[in-house]
């Protein structure tokens, strides 16, 4: 069906594209508080407040409209939803430059989220043009892209930020997904034959189908867990940053060099995904990842300097890389080929759920409980992961 030369030059371009796309997509997180106060938020209290509302909403949005995306996906092709997807998000991007207040900011978060998700669309892209046997090597590869974007994108921004302004930065970002855009349209052929229809087709059928396949739903939560556990330090990582700071001169590119650490060392682990899911289950992967990650994640807790912080950030960005496409790889050999569109919007509506709730929560504990109960909040998040995949998650045959 493929030979190796052909998927493989597909996976890497959709590998470039996936970095470009997830570098405008997470680079905000570096400087969105910050940006927050140039719009007349002044307390810190709302600051907090308005990050994890900004930062929710779009995932709240994309994880309801996602299971749509991907059925049409399933039916019309992967790569017109990979494609729209990028156009939207280049649009959405120029316009936070030119934004005067918050609420402005907030519509347009809205609207990025109605046209979906990035990540569900390009999985099932870059699936549909994988040997079945290589599902475990791709999902590890192109997680190193999502992880490598996630890690550049909010030091670029923070360095980009301090240097031209945030609302520069925004375009900039915009110039990337439309890269993105470029590149997936002319690189990546998709030669899409829609499975046969028995019945009139409905977005709510096809997510009963794919649901009530065995062992979903326990990964629908897995996936939620994880994503929750991740997102709800994002809207107080700067501020908890700036706490170990006395110059604040350069606090955006000090932030989102700590924030990417963990993208780098996710990239490590998550590279060696192929070669580790051939001698250990993902299941036992997964597991092992999700308990040491709580372990490093209460570290973070007890840091006294950003060095020590980077750190521990680190050594927890070594069991992310691990966890996701691990989840991801049992996720895909649980479902049809021919379902895995909508599989993907269904599983990336429950990941979304965790980004809506994760930063809502973080900017909600953080006011009431201070800035170090995050952290502690990610930790047991992570180890109530590893008993839930330990104790309800099947080894996959």
């Amino acid at each position: 069906m493929f030979t190796i030369a052909e998927w493989k030059k597909h996976l890497a371009v959709m590998w470039f594209a996936q970095v470009m796309g997830m570098s405008a997509i997470t680079g905000v997180v570096s400087f969105l508080p910050l940006y927050i106060t140039h719009l007349g938020v002044t307390s810190l209290e709302e600051t907090e407040i308005w990050a994890g509302i900004l930062m929710g909403v779009a995932a709240l949005f994309a994880g309801i409209s996602g299971p749509y995306w991907g059925a049409l996906g399933d039916r019309k092709g992967r790569k017109p939803m990979v494609e729209r997807v990028m156009l939207m998000f280049s649009l959405v991007m120029i316009g936070m430059a030119f934004v005067t207040n918050v609420y402005q900011l907030l519509v347009l978060r809205i609207v990025q989220g109605i046209f979906g998700g990035f990540t569900a669309a390009a999985l099932a892209l870059v699936t549909s043009v994988t040997p079945e046997e290589e599902i475990g090597f791709t999902m590890g590869i192109f997680q190193t892209a999502m992880v490598v974007g996630g890690a550049f994108g909010p030091m670029f921004g923070g360095i980009v930020a301090d240097h031209v302004g945030y609302r520069q930065t925004f375009v900039v970002f915009g110039l990337l997904c439309l890269l993105a855009l470029t590149v997936i349209h002319l690189a990546v052929p998709e030669h899409f034959k829609p499975a046969p229809q028995t019945a009139k087709p409905s977005v709510w059928r096809d997510i009963q189908s794919v649901v009530t396949i065995p062992g979903i739903k326990s990964m629908l939560l897995v996936l939620f867990l994880i994503q929750f556990a991740i997102q709800v330090i994002a809207p107080i990582m700067p501020l908890y940053v700036q706490t170990m700071v006395a110059d604040n001169t350069y606090i955006a590119s000090i932030s989102g060099t700590v924030i990417a650490v963990a993208g780098l060392t996710s990239s490590i682990s998550s590279a060696s995904m192929g070669l580790m899911g051939k001698h250990f289950s993902h299941r036992m992967i997964l597991c092992t990842a999700a308990s040491l990650g709580a372990v490093f994640f209460y570290l973070q807790t007890l840091a006294a300097d950003v060095l020590t912080l980077g750190a521990f950030r680190a050594l927890s960005g070594f069991c992310l890389g691990a966890m996701i496409p691990s989840a991801n790889t049992i996720i895909t050999y649980l479902i049809p080929p021919e379902k895995r569109g909508v599989a993907y919007g269904v599983t990336s509506g429950a990941s979304l759920m965790g980004n809506v709730i994760g930063p809502l929560s973080g900017g909600f504990i953080a006011l009431h409980f201070g800035i170090g109960s995050v952290f502690l909040c990610t930790a047991l998040f992570f180890a109530v992961t590893a008993a839930w995949v330990g104790l309800r998650v099947k080894e996959i045959t």
